[in-house]
Formats: C-alpha cells, sequence, structure tokens
C-alpha cells in the first residue's frame, strides 16, 4: 500500500472515528492520562447517581435537526503533520456528509456516512470505497456505529461498547463530575497485573454548570493502549452549547494528536447532501 493511499484511510479514519484510532495503532505499556486540572469544586448533585447524570447529559446535549460547520483539521504522527479543511453537514440520526480539501484547494474526497454505511470518493485517484460498519469494525478491530460518530463530532456523550461496559460510578474531581465505568472494587482488580479479565475503561469528565462533555478517557488494558480527548472553546448556539475545539492524543507506540477547531456553523437549517459516484471510479476492496 502507497503512502498516498495510506494518507487516505487515515483521514478517513479522523473524521468518522477519532477516539477509536487508537485500536488500530501499535502498542505499549501507559499510564492513565492525567485530566486538566481546575480549581473551584463542583457542587453536589441533588443525587449523584449515574441515572441522575445520565438525564442530565441527555438533556444539555447537542442535538440539532440539521448542522452544517467548517472546520480545520491537524492530525501528526510522530514527526508527521497533515492539514486540511473540513465542510460538514449533519440530519440528525441520518446522516454526516464531509467535504474534504487542502487548506487552499478544492475538494479532494467526500465522505457520506449512514447508520448502515460508510461510503469515500477520492477525487485525486479516481477511486471509492463503500463498506458498512460491520466491515469497518472487522478491519479495524473496533466497535463503532453511526450514533458514536455523531457523538464524536457534536462533542456528545456516548458509552464505548455499550452492552460490556455499564457506568457504574460518578465522582467529583476538580470542578468536574467523572461518570466511570469502573467501581472502585473493579479499579482495583483492573490494577491487578495477574487479573485475566482486563476491563475497557471509560471516563467521562462532565462539566458541572453546563452538563456537556469536557474530556473522555478510554484505557483499553487488554492492548495498552490509552485516548484522551478534550472539548474546549464552548460556545452558544440556537441549538445548545457546542464545543468549537476538540484535541485527541493517543498513546501507543506510535502517538497520535488529532485538533478539530470548527469555524462557521448554523444549526437548524436544512441541508444538502450531494453525493455521487462517477460511473468511470474504481472500487477499492
Amino acid at each position: 500500500m502507497n503512502n498516498k493511499r495510506c494518507l487516505h484511510i487515515r483521514i478517513l479514519i479522523t473524521v468518522i472515528a477519532l477516539p477509536f484510532i487508537f485500536l488500530n495503532s501499535g502498542c505499549k505499556s501507559t499510564k492513565r492520562v492525567a485530566s486538566v486540572i481546575n480549581t473551584s469544586p463542583p457542587k453536589a448533585l441533588e443525587d449523584r447517581s449515574v441515572q441522575d447524570l445520565l438525564e442530565k447529559l441527555e438533556r444539555n446535549s447537542f442535538k440539532p435537526e440539521y448542522l452544517s460547520a467548517k472546520a480545520s483539521v491537524v492530525m501528526k504522527e510522530g514527526d508527521n503533520e497533515t492539514s486540511f479543511n473540513i465542510t460538514m453537514r449533519c440530519k440528525r440520526d441520518s446522516i454526516i456528509w464531509i467535504s474534504i480539501s487542502p487548506l487552499l484547494g478544492i475538494e479532494v474526497a467526500r465522505v457520506l456516512v449512514t447508520p448502515d454505511s460508510v461510503k469515500f470518493i477520492d477525487r485525486i485517484h479516481g477511486k471509492y470505497q463503500a463498506s458498512s460498519f460491520e466491515t469497518i469494525n472487522k478491519i479495524l478491530q473496533l466497535k463503532v456505529n453511526f450514533e458514536i460518530v455523531q457523538c464524536i463530532l457534536q462533542g456528545n456523550f456516548f458509552a464505548y461498547k455499550k452492552n460490556e461496559n455499564r457506568f457504574n460510578s460518578v465522582y467529583i474531581e476538580d470542578k468536574y463530575y467523572i461518570l466511570s465505568s469502573l467501581t472502585k472494587k473493579k479499579l482495583r482488580r483492573s490494577l491487578e497485573e495477574k487479573d485475566p479479565n482486563k476491563a475497557v475503561i471509560q471516563d467521562v469528565f462532565v462539566n458541572d454548570s453546563t452538563f456537556r462533555v469536557t474530556q473522555v478517557q478510554v484505557e483499553d488494558q487488554k492492548i495498552s493502549k490509552t485516548l484522551l480527548t478534550t472539548y474546549s472553546d464552548f460556545r452558544g448556539t440556537n441549538a445548545g452549547v457546542f464545543p468549537y475545539k476538540q484535541e485527541t492524543k493517543v498513546i501507543a507506540d506510535k502517538n497520535f494528536d488529532i485538533t478539530i477547531e470548527y469555524g462557521k456553523l448554523n444549526a437548524g437549517e436544512p441541508q444538502e447532501f450531494p453525493f455521487s459516484i462517477p460511473a468511470n471510479y474504481e472500487r477499492i476492496r
């Protein structure tokens, strides 16, 4: 596989599966990533139960019927850095449409994500790819679906491995509520080297006033990989509070740093999603 083809695949993965790129990178032993430290502690919830916090996250989530946005993306892998722009349009629970272009150039690729499929047009080489989430998950060893991709791009709460990793506890650290997939008992067991049931640990940091997700940390102890995604630059829109900046750090043999900074954003206005594959394009299999 040549370098250009690899670049296109990395861009595709970056756009549709940012927080899970670490599952397809190298392995190395890691410590849990330190979170951003703030000073003032949050007010105690009236009922600091998992269900109470989940309900507050749902009420304050960003869920416009339609969304259009422009963003710049910078992806670093070791000494290599790739920068490009994206234009994104979404219809809630139905379509994610993304156009990819160089910083000062014309469109080089287009992505269409639906609950059933992921399609990708490579305009430079006249090729396209059409896959199901099931196929992508098998290739990349992921458990990603449309709902997760939508939540990632809009900064909403999601549960990775929903059926296996239920959230069991809520605790306070600095000015955040932290929703965790581990109880204290499970955490002690997960730190034991002889524990045969190493867990995928997910911690979700929640702002105490907006009840928006500010950080997501996922650690797969079986394969010793750690991810930290931080959301910042929150601004009010007519559809709720939205994070205009997203930074993802992946710790493994090959470390990744991915930053998305949104510029223009419009929530609520109906959008079109043009996507047609030229007849002379070759399918990538």
